[in-house]
């Protein structure tokens, strides 16, 4: 028999466990690749974003550095003498760096303390100056092309007539249209940075005009809710570049007003003055919308700032009136407050609630109110708000300016008025963001040296200054127990002890922060920790004694006869003397309001700091006297002075910036020394 092998080839497939073994780390695998991926994706956009933001730090630091060390004028204040040509003013609002911690603290459900908005740096701080443009590269703006032609027929001794506008006539030529916006230059500029917020796109008389977005809850602050914000989701930075060309005004020392006759959207015909401001103080309807009408001190000279790009002011009249003509600056106009940008005279009726309008106050900053964060209330319902008392609810020494004491007025900003007549090309809604700087900006910060200004150590081995949070907790602790400061000298904010949105807050019972429910102490007034060369103190008594002289001169602080704070804007400000001989009485008007204001009164009591005679000056009574009689024509008979007459050693400008998508923030800084 024969037998017979039969080769069989035997296939083994995968079985089904096998194979969801392989699937499930394919998946594993497919997963940790998506992983790393996203992992570098992530930090590409980081470093993206990283970059970004050191870009724009570094273009807006490098900018802000290099005209600074060109400005016209030294950090010295003009106090007798020659003023310097120009000027430099640093305003500090009452928002701080610690306002975010102390007014948005909150309690988590676990219990736990968390400070979401500490990102929130001070955003409410000011800074302008006067500037030389270095050879060669000149700085540059806008005009109506009208304003060339007009002083171009003066002087060849030409009467000038106006052409029609008309831009939609065929083969144009450029005296077609004189209103058209021309290029010109400049080697000398007012140069403004300014932090503003995002604002809603409303009529002027709106009650939401002057409030800035804040969706996470601004209809209900004050309640104690922990979903409410009070601060700006947007800002941006601004920077404003005005020519100083006094070459442009006419013969009469003003600059040619001409009228434009445009149709609006509703297909009426308006007309548009050009170069000429709002009626003082309460504006036409010829030259606005729906905004209130007595408001036009506030805003009266905006509609001339969307125009053009030219240093300005308004011209008085013979008793030093405002009128609506207006003038461009010399660069030693600018030394004078009253002919800077967006600086107004406040009438008396605003400022004392009755009467007309003269006295007026000093020029003063166009500011819209307080940022609404400060009206946060501690979290337990029976506790009180955390910030000072309103302004306007009694005479307590420190408050919470309750006006004038936030952003610079939207109307200022370009593009961004809708006050005046039917906003448009003519009002500068087509230059919006010109002045732009950067956006997304979280802090806009100014702070002064204090040579003098006392810092102290913690029980955990941390230094705080006045910046910080918990300043007001250490200083009490240090006084408590008889500690001695462990450095003297830092940069802070200007009358940082009175700041309403600041680590002190005044020097009287205090919430430490919106989650302690317990008021706390006075700060002992035995010690002279708080009055410092920029702290804007000379004592602790009432609003028209506490602070110093020169503060009070200056027309920043002003008070009522119930003696209660009816003004505060403090600055360091170069100033000027101009007023000392000018013919007009700025000072103190009755010996019960502290504060200088600006009169109508002429002849023998005016100027009796420049009269050659040794008197008491004005400010030879009242509650916080200074008596002149040292020699003719001393420091205590001036009618007005700096309102900070040492000169610092430095003062540094801080910008935070935040990128949106990655939530990166960055912070430079810029020192400012002479």
């Amino acid at each position: 028999m024969t037998s017979r092998r039969t080769d069989r080839t035997v296939t083994r497939g995968f079985t089904l466990v096998e194979m969801l073994v392989a699937m499930a780390v394919t998946l594993l695998m497919m997963a940790a690749v998506a992983r790393a991926f996203a992992f570098v994706g992530a930090r590409i956009r980081e470093s993206r974003g990283n970059v970004q933001l050191s870009n724009e730090l570094r273009d807006v630091t490098t900018r802000l550095n290099d005209e600074m060390t060109r400005c016209t004028v030294n950090l010295t204040p003009n106090v007798g003498g020659p003023d310097q040509a120009g000027y430099l003013i640093y305003h500090e609002g009452p928002v701080t760096d610690a306002t975010s911690s102390l007014f948005r603290t909150v309690i988590n459900t676990d219990g736990t303390v968390d400070v979401p908005e500490s990102r929130y740096g001070d955003f409410d701080d000011y800074l302008a100056f006067t500037a030389i443009a270095p050879e060669g590269s000149w700085f540059s703006g806008k005009v109506p092309r009208y304003l060339l032609d007009q002083k171009a027929a003066e002087l060849a001794g030409t009467t000038y007539s106006i052409p029609a506008d008309d831009p939609l006539t065929t083969n144009i030529d450029e005296s077609q249209v004189p209103f058209e916006p021309v290029m010109i230059r400049s080697r000398y500029a007012e140069i403004i940075y300014f932090a503003s917020p995002e604002y809603r796109n409303v009529e002027g008389d709106d009650a939401e005009y002057l409030r800035y977005i804040d969706v996470d809850g601004d209809t209900d602050l004050g309640s104690g809710s922990a979903s409410e914000n009070g601060l700006p989701d947007r800002m941006r930075i601004h920077r404003r570049v005005l020519l100083i060309r006094p070459d442009l005004n006419l013969n009469n020392g003003r600059l040619p007003v001409q009228n434009r006759t445009v149709t609006t959207t509703s297909g009426a015909t308006i007309t548009v003055p050009f170069m000429r401001a709002d009626i003082w103080p309460n504006a036409t309807a010829t030259v606005r919308s729906t905004a209130t009408s007595a408001d036009g001190w506030a805003y009266g000279l905006a509609g001339v700032h969307q125009q053009c790009d030219l240093s300005i002011h308004r011209v008085l009249n013979t008793i030093g009136s405002p009128t609506n003509g207006v003038a461009a600056n010399s660069l030693s106009d600018l030394s004078a407050p009253h002919n800077r940008f967006a600086h107004v005279r406040i009438p008396n009726s605003v400022l004392t609630g009755g009467g007309g309008s003269s006295p007026t106050s000093m020029p003063v900053l166009a500011l819209s109110g307080p940022a609404t964060v400060l009206n946060m209330l501690n979290i337990d319902p029976s506790a009180p708000r955390i910030a000072p008392p309103l302004s306007s609810s009694g005479s307590a020494p420190v408050v919470t300016p309750s006006r004038l004491c936030g952003f610079i007025r939207r109307e200022f900003v370009l593009g961004d008025d809708n006050t005046h007549l039917e906003p448009g090309s003519f009002w500068g809604a087509d230059r919006r963001g010109e002045d732009v700087l950067v956006n997304n900006a979280l802090s806009f910060d100014l702070k002064i040296y204090d040579p003098n200004v006392s810092l102290f150590q913690t029980n955990t081995g941390l230094v705080v200054s006045p910046n910080d949070a918990g300043y007001r907790e250490t200083l009490l602790d240090a006084i408590t127990n008889s500690e001695s400061p462990v450095f003297t000298g830092a940069f802070v904010d200007l009358c940082y002890p009175v700041l309403a949105g600041g680590s002190l807050r005044g020097w009287q019972a205090r919430y430490l922060d919106r989650v302690n429910t317990t008021a706390g102490s006075t700060i002992a007034t035995t010690g002279s920790y708080l009055l410092t060369p920029f702290s804007g103190l000379s004592g602790f008594s009432n609003a028209s004694q506490s602070y110093s002289n020169p503060l009070y001169r200056s027309g920043r602080l002003v008070t009522t006869g119930a003696n209660t704070i009816a003004l505060f804007q403090p600055a360091f400000d170069t100033y000027t003397s101009f007023y000392e001989t000018d013919g007009l009485l700025q000072g103190r008007v009755s010996n019960s309001l502290e504060g200088t204001r600006w009169s109508t009164t002429t002849g023998a009591t005016a100027d009796l700091g420049a009269d050659g005679l040794d008197g008491a000056g004005i400010y030879g009574g009242g509650i916080a006297s200074s008596t002149g009689q040292y020699g003719a024509d001393d420091v205590g008979e001036r009618e007005t002075l700096p309102p900070f007459t040492t000169a610092p050693e430095a003062i540094k400008v801080s910008i935070r910036l935040e990128n949106p998508t990655t939530r990166q923030i960055r912070q430079a800084s810029v020192t400012i020394r002479d």
